[in-house]
């Protein structure tokens, strides 16, 4: 009893902030834009890996450009999600994260014409799944928490469909802090709703942002 009604104030607390998010979106992005919190390497690569994905007209064409992949691993790097010494927050191996996703080619040709700000609301539910499968199966980080190199990896490849999840902002604004004590899936399953409020509410706004700072695409609206 009281984890149902944990889990329901954390689902109000979560609406209201989002609430407060897209009425303010404007602001709250500009804020973001001076903070210029992403600079150097996480920034160039980032671009580099969106660019070659423009070049091909499908997720599973992209797949299969080397250059792509190689990119996206560049970019997990630059983003943190791998450092020397002790501790999980490594990358797999080149080879296997690269085969995790072609492994995956066949779910993922399932949702590349998907669109986060087409989806009909009725119809979301029946999308999550389906994205959180291709996560959990991807083999990005060596830990067993898939939610946030997962999401990463995937967004490049999916960048209108797929938002990067990580600790310090996105779980700590949705979940008030950066645990997963309901696990990854919850989790996700629980935050992608909002992200699709969201991207539908602040669609021109968004839109209107693109090529500016880190904004490359409808998912990523820092």
């Amino acid at each position: 009893m009281q984890l149902m009604r944990s889990h329901e104030n954390t689902i109000i607390r979560m609406q209201d902030r989002v609430n407060k998010l897209i009425e303010d979106f404007g602001e709250y992005v500009d804020i973001f834009d001076q903070a210029k919190l992403f600079t150097g390497p996480s920034l160039y690569f980032h671009f580099k890996t969106m660019e070659i994905r423009r070049q091909h007209s499908s997720a599973s064409l992209a797949l299969k450009d080397d250059s792509f992949i190689e990119s996206v691993y560049a970019t997990l790097t630059a983003w943190g999600m791998h450092r020397m010494g002790p501790g999980n927050t490594k990358l797999a191996e080149f080879k296997e994260l690269k085969y995790s996703f072609m492994k995956q080619s066949d779910r993922i040709q399932k949702v590349e014409s998907f669109h986060i700000c087409k989806i009909e609301k009725q119809n979301i539910y029946q999308i999550i799944p389906l994205i959180w499968d291709i996560i959990s199966n991807l083999q990005v980080g060596v830990g067993k928490t898939k939610i946030v190199a997962g999401s990463k990896a995937l967004h490049h490849l999916l960048p209108d469909l797929v938002p990067p999840i990580d600790r310090e902002y996105t779980i700590r604004f949705f979940l008030h802090n950066t645990t997963l004590s309901q696990g990854d899936e919850k989790a996700f399953k629980d935050i992608y709703p909002y992200f699709h409020e969201i991207a539908i509410s602040c669609q021109d706004e968004i839109s209107s942002r693109i090529g500016k700072g880190m904004n490359t695409s409808i998912s990523i609206p820092n």
